[in-house]
């Protein structure tokens, strides 16, 4: 972490990494007291020779933090995608300070990087592929994996199943000799209502006491 030395410090130099051309080493006193990305130096307005004074060194401490945090989240989304409040609640979880992945999240938003509704659009996708969803049900669990409501309402009620697949869903059950009371409580569980169901399995052919 960058730390304040003493009275009339100065910036030693300000040199690209060697595994990262894009990242910069600021050495102060002989040793490194700070790696940042290059364009964040420049807006902290690092230049060698520059007095090193406390609130410098304070200010290079919380960009170096963020560095950190925007090096986990990049690593994070090479395995798989994420919403932005969920990539940020795992870096505070992974030891990051809030404000460093609060910073680093908003600089992957506007990069692009991150995009909720494009995360939320793929996350339907998965979600469907264990059968058709209600839109509720859709929604309730794109808030869970931290969609803003607005965006996961709105795949959610693109993405919702329809009673045309219901009735599609239960004549194959049917068919393949399951049970209604089986069926129903499948479709239950991924959120559709009563009557909603009752009229797929209707439609299927099966017999429902009234």
């Amino acid at each position: 972490m960058a730390k304040a030395t003493k009275k009339k410090a100065r910036i030693e130099s300000i040199a690209p990494c060697a595994a990262d051309p894009n990242q910069v080493e600021v050495r102060v006193g002989g040793r490194t007291v700070a790696t940042l990305l290059r364009h964040r130096a420049d807006e902290l307005g690092l230049a060698e020779g520059a007095p090193w004074t406390p609130a410098l060194a304070a200010r290079v401490d919380a960009a170096a933090a963020e560095a950190l945090a925007r090096e986990a989240a990049l690593a994070f989304l090479a395995k798989r995608a994420w919403s932005a409040a969920g990539l940020q609640a795992r870096l505070v979880k992974g030891g990051h300070a809030a404000r460093a992945a609060t910073n680093a999240v908003k600089a992957l938003v506007a990069d692009g990087w991150l995009n909720d509704r494009a995360f939320a659009e793929g996350r339907v996708e998965q979600l469907r592929t264990r059968g058709a969803m209600a839109a509720e049900a859709l929604a309730a669990q794109l808030e869970a994996d931290g969609v803003g409501e607005r965006d996961a309402r709105e795949a959610a009620k693109a993405g919702a199943g329809t009673a045309a697949e219901l009735r599609k869903e239960a004549k194959a059950a049917r068919k393949a000799g399951e049970s209604a009371n089986r069926v129903a409580g499948r479709m239950g569980r991924r959120g559709f209502d009563p009557d909603t169901i009752r009229d797929a399995l209707e439609h299927a052919g099966y017999r429902l006491d009234d």
